[in-house]
């Protein structure tokens, strides 16, 4: 299917949506949904190959090009394969009559770029992290994928304290603009205070730091709470393995991924992020949705739209994780109270306007 040429059609692109239950796959797609709403043509292009199918349901009237051409996503591959593969993802484009095309990430925008390279298009990359995770990953920060952001239009960030991470140069192109995020409940509900389970969400890989938390875990015998974690990841099998102590005990619950997140952070009394980095905390304005009190790391203390200290939770060293949750399940009063901080703090950030940031941006106004 080739959408009608007289129409604006957008292009949005991420490396997989395959099975994959993230933050950014429900970003996406709620973007290009807010889009659609407003008499767009959205064409949703990603590298995976037809076999592919979506953990969440695509928005009505969506066109998904899976452009893999063979390739596994998120895997290396031979230049010559990778050619073929941005020559097919080109001829998508412009089959297509993309006006502007918006890439999730600038790592996989140099294949955008390429792939539009003398086509009439204007160009944006829609960050979804900030540039701190280079402080734990191998690659440099002034790599190819980052090099290439002085070729975008524009560039849009999540936050506004991410817009000081930028080289000035860089700077004029940047949009702030928030995540696409539920409205708040018309009054607070408390959730089960008294349940005893920590609640935690993310894909089981080395950025959410798992391991920080199980493993002051598993140094307790006293413990009388409860660690659970929905998300699936790389390092599921491994967490089993090294953990299957405290998942016998019932000290911790490996769920999976979950549809129904609301259900699963209802049932517990804390949130702890341990996250390394970051982009759009999600499952963080989540879990304040649902009045969820919050410990988080203070890598994390320039975030005072979701946590403020000794106010609606609590941040902390990485060392004092299973002290601070012990110590408010020992104060249920103090619980019960940033319970309700985190329920404004909510209400607050459900005021952003992300689907007018977004239409602004794409009509240049």
């Amino acid at each position: 299917m080739i959408f009608n040429k007289n129409k604006n059609n957008l292009g949005f692109i991420c490396t997989s949506i395959d099975n994959m239950a993230g933050g950014l796959e429900r970003q996406i797609l709620r973007t290009c949904e807010s889009f659609i709403n407003r008499g767009f043509n959205v064409i949703l292009f990603t590298f995976d190959n037809e076999n592919a199918i979506p953990f969440y349901k695509l928005p009505k009237n969506i066109l998904w090009i899976k452009c893999g051409n063979g390739l596994k996503p998120h895997s290396k591959a031979p230049f010559n394969l990778r050619i073929k593969q941005i020559l097919y993802l080109r001829k998508k484009i412009s089959e297509n009559s993309i006006s502007q095309l918006i890439t999730f990430h600038h790592g996989l925008f140099p294949r955008t770029f390429l792939a539009s390279i003398f086509l009439p298009i204007r160009l944006i990359v829609s960050e979804r992290n900030s540039l701190t995770f280079y402080n734990y990953i191998k690659l440099p920060k002034f790599n190819l994928g980052f090099l290439s952001l002085f070729l975008c239009d524009k560039i849009t960030v999540q936050i506004h304290s991410y817009k000081s991470q930028y080289p000035f140069i860089l700077k004029r192109k940047i949009i702030v603009i928030n995540n696409f995020i539920k409205k708040p409940f018309e009054q607070y509900v408390e959730p089960k205070l008294k349940s005893n389970i920590v609640s935690m969400v993310g894909r089981l890989c080395t950025q959410k730091n798992y391991e920080v938390i199980l493993d002051q875990l598993s140094k307790r015998d006293d413990i009388g709470f409860q660690i659970s974690i929905a998300g699936e990841g790389d390092l599921s099998g491994f967490l089993k393995n090294k953990y299957k102590k405290l998942i016998k005990n019932s000290k911790l619950e490996l769920k999976g991924n979950i549809k129904n997140i609301d259900s699963f952070l209802s049932n517990s009394a804390i949130y702890c992020m341990t996250s390394k980095w970051e982009g759009y905390p999600n499952s963080l304005a989540e879990a304040l949705r649902m009045s969820l009190p919050i410990i988080i790391s203070k890598r994390f203390k320039e975030f005072p739209e979701f946590v403020e200290h000794e106010v609606n939770g609590f941040i902390v060293d990485e060392d004092q994780y299973i002290d601070h949750i012990e110590y408010l399940f020992n104060n249920p009063k103090l619980l019960s109270i940033m319970s309700k901080e985190s329920y404004k703090k909510y209400r607050i950030l459900s005021k952003s306007k992300p689907s007018i940031d977004w239409y602004n941006l794409i009509m240049n106004k």
